[in-house]
């Protein structure tokens, strides 16, 4: 009986320690030992949510979403942004939009495709302004009928 006592005893003391609220290390911490210290979740019966949150070393994320009605569905549409340093000290920053057009990021750190040469943007250029002559020259096939 004194047994299970003491079991139990120890039981309830390591349920206590370790469901006890996180507490930011002092000095920030390394990464290993980051703990959430603020947060928001809200889930909402119409399909609407909010969730934010951010960490001891840094890390920040804000994202939000509403049901939209697009061509006779109603899908869950989202925006928010996030943000971190990076292992070089450099601060990221991301912002988003998940909807009918799919998922769109922009940030600074996000690869971007290098300019259109001047000479292909000339060519686009007269290409759209004569479409008669995208056949290369090759004549156009008489009409049927």
């Amino acid at each position: 009986m004194y047994t299970i006592k003491v079991l139990l005893a120890v039981a309830l003391c390591a349920t206590g320690t370790l469901c006890a609220p996180q507490r930011p290390p002092v000095g920030g911490g390394s990464e290993k030992d980051a703990v959430i210290t603020s947060q928001q979740l809200e889930v909402n019966f119409d399909g609407s949510y909010v969730n934010n949150f951010e960490t001891s070393n840094g890390i920040s994320h804000q994202e939000s979403g509403q049901p939209k009605q697009i061509d006779g569905e109603t899908p869950v549409v989202s925006q928010g942004s996030t943000s971190y340093v990076a292992p070089d000290g450099q601060q990221v920053s991301l912002t988003f939009v998940a909807d009918e057009n799919g998922f769109q990021a922009q940030g600074s750190h996000i690869p971007t495709a290098p300019p259109i040469p001047p000479e292909i943007e000339r060519a686009l250029a007269w290409n759209a302004a004569h479409p008669e002559e995208d056949d290369a020259g090759q004549g156009r096939p008489p009409p049927r009928g």
